[in-house]
């Protein structure tokens, strides 16, 4: 009995050192798995990538069906609906003619006549009366002094320019005798002067600026009119607005010399309304394929669509219109293979992917234990930057 338990435990003491080691080498194996698994699972490169976008014009037509009509079929692509309204707008206005300031080649100015003798005297149209320098100004009209009395006459310079700008003066009249001057002489208190006044006269320019003014602010108070009468949705499509003038005339013809004018003008108002967000969705659903596939980067510019709109005629498709436009697009086509990237360091990776058309910049991040990308493509996590 004794020999069979000092037996079981010699045993013991060979088999507790063969399970210690098994347990010690599982549990580096374990470890050394633990750490492949978190190596692989925390390997992760991310790869962010700035497209090199290039601009394409892109070019469609599309056709404005009126929404009005029964027998329109709008279950045609690049049709869309739409409604052609005319409203009447008339006015009168009243303008200004030119205006240019002219000034007198002659100076003029008044003096008083003195006649200290006891008769009147008459003086006839053009006498003359003479400064001491010698200048010469003329009566315009025949006029009578009074005996011992005094007359306010206008008179006029001989000969033109500023010469006979003068200040007040003493004056003679050279045309009486000697003996008579001593009774009937001139004097002024004012200086003489050539006057300036305004002179109007209605050009060829001013009655077209009055109408294109006129015009436009009838086109103006047309659009605010159909504004208001939009329903939800709508818009006018400003791009063809059109006008037509029904009734035209002014009240006077060029060349006269009134201060005013009067312009009278009926206008006729039509505007394309439609949903300009709508028509740009049906420009964009004839995408080229080229910019539909799933690598393919594409931007719209907004702000880049332009239209030429041409009427239609009455038809049997109640079509109102046709607008060809274009618009600008911003394309790349980016095409990364991750096989190509895997195990590649930093420095390689960068060369590869700045190699490919279409891309501009490259960002590379990497876990901070490694300078290499991961050997599992699922691992390379590739953004790109819109």
């Amino acid at each position: 009995m004794i020999a069979k338990a000092s037996k079981r435990f010699r045993l013991s003491q060979v088999i507790q050192p063969s399970y210690r080691n098994i347990i010690i080498i599982f549990s580096f194996l374990a470890a050394i798995l633990v750490l492949l698994i978190l190596y692989f699972t925390l390997s992760q490169a991310v790869i962010i990538i700035t497209p090199a976008y290039s601009e394409q014009k892109i070019g469609f037509i599309v056709q404005v069906a009126d929404q009005g009509s029964s027998e329109a079929n709008f279950n045609v692509s690049q049709r869309i609906p739409g409604l052609l309204k005319e409203t009447v707008m008339e006015e009168t206005q009243e303008f200004s003619a030119s205006q240019n300031k002219v000034s007198q080649n002659k100076a003029s100015g008044k003096l008083t006549i003195y006649n200290d003798y006891s008769q009147s005297q008459p003086l006839v149209a053009t006498t003359r009366f003479q400064t001491p320098e010698g200048l010469i100004f003329r009566l315009p009209e025949f006029v009578t002094v009074p005996a011992k009395g005094k007359l306010e006459v206008t008179v006029e310079a001989d000969q033109e320019g500023s010469t006979y700008e003068i200040g007040p003066s003493k004056f003679i009249l050279p045309a009486l005798s000697s003996w008579r001057r001593q009774y009937v002489y001139a004097e002024s208190f004012q200086p003489m002067s050539r006057a300036s006044y305004t002179e109007f006269k209605i050009t060829e320019e001013d009655i077209a600026k009055a109408t294109d003014k006129l015009k436009e602010e009838l086109m103006t108070k047309a659009r605010q009119k159909m504004i208001a009468d939009l329903q939800n949705g709508q818009t006018i499509f400003e791009k063809f607005l059109t006008s037509e003038i029904l009734k035209y005339s002014i009240s006077e013809k060029a060349g006269s010399k009134k201060e005013n004018f009067k312009v009278s003008l009926s206008l006729s108002v039509k505007a394309l309304i439609l949903n300009e967000e709508e028509l740009k969705q049906e420009a964009l659903a004839d995408l080229p394929e080229v910019y539909q596939q799933a690598d393919s980067l594409v931007k719209i510019d907004q702000q880049s669509f332009i239209y030429k709109i041409t009427p239609l005629e009455e038809n049997s498709e109640n079509l109102l219109a046709q607008i060809k436009g274009e618009y600008t697009l911003l394309a790349a086509n980016i095409n990364i293979d991750k096989n190509k990237l895997k195990g590649l360091s930093r420095k390689q990776a960068e060369n590869y992917l700045l190699n490919l058309s279409d891309v501009r910049e490259v960002r590379l991040h990497l876990p901070f234990w490694t300078k290499y990308l991961p050997a599992l493509e699922d691992n390379i996590n590739i953004e790109i930057k819109k």
